[in-house]
């Protein structure tokens, strides 16, 4: 199979497993990111390793037209900034990480924690003009412990890629002729500043799922008269007299990455 992909390092095991398939990858459409928080240096060393063309530029309509004119047989979406336009009679899969048609949008993997949700999952989906609407050709779910955080989310979705990848390469044509209509759904705007700005009395219960649900992310805390950006924090139940970033019932504390 030959394909391009577009992606940073989010889903970076999604590529992996397409190399890995004896996949003939032509081209590498990425996005610059803070790599801190987010982070392309996965996918960029694999390109440099591979002598894969990378580019992070927005895709056109004249990239698509030229990928098609080269014999490429699908572009695959792991995790891509921008909006991609859609060029007909040529196949475009995007790989998303929850169980569609709930889940729809940019990231709902923090959204999924937040809303205590019991279950999720990975859909690849055909792509379409509207965001994470088209037809299903594969989708694996998993369970979400009561604990879960998105560093443990994510690797319950690197868990399940592998096969995944596999079943679509195997049999392509099959899946993508195949996909089925998702029907109604659920779009989740992507979180803001009020999903995750924590102060002195927030309750514990709700401060960790904030706090598990953006791990890796900066949490913003505030005390009433200063605000603080916290990375990869914990909150901790109990006496919280001597502590800095008071919550009700407990305290937080920031870890080693």
């Amino acid at each position: 199979m030959k394909i391009a992909y577009a992606g940073f390092d989010l889903l970076y095991p999604a590529l992996k497993s397409f190399y890995n398939l004896n996949c003939e990858i032509v081209k590498i459409f990425s996005c610059k990111v803070d790599n801190i928080t987010e982070f392309n240096k996965e996918v960029c060393a694999f390109a440099k390793k591979h002598d894969i063309p990378i580019t992070f530029d927005k895709i056109t309509l004249e990239d698509l037209k030229a990928l098609k004119n080269e014999g490429v047989d699908a572009l695959i979406c792991g995790a891509y900034y921008y909006r991609i336009p859609i060029l007909p009679d040529f196949k475009m899969v995007n790989i998303h990480p929850s169980l569609l048609p709930i889940g729809r949008g940019a990231w709902p993997m923090p959204l999924t924690i937040l809303n205590n949700m019991k279950q999720s999952g990975v859909t690849f989906h055909k792509m379409e003009e509207s965001f994470d609407t088209g037809d299903i050709l594969l989708q694996e779910s998993f369970n979400l412990s009561d604990n879960e955080n998105l560093n443990s989310f994510m690797q319950k979705i690197y868990a399940l890629l592998p096969d995944m990848v596999e079943k679509l390469v195997c049999d392509f044509s099959y899946y993508y002729d195949n996909a089925k209509a998702q029907g109604d759904g659920e779009y989740w705007e992507a979180p803001n500043e009020r999903d995750y700005i924590i102060t002195k009395d927030t309750d514990f219960e709700t401060a960790d799922r904030i706090l598990r649900a953006f791990s890796g992310f900066y949490v913003l805390y505030n005390d009433g008269e200063r605000e603080f950006s916290l990375l990869n924090a914990k909150a901790i139940a109990g006496d919280n007299k001597n502590q800095f970033f008071k919550i009700n019932g407990g305290y937080i504390i920031e870890e080693k990455s």
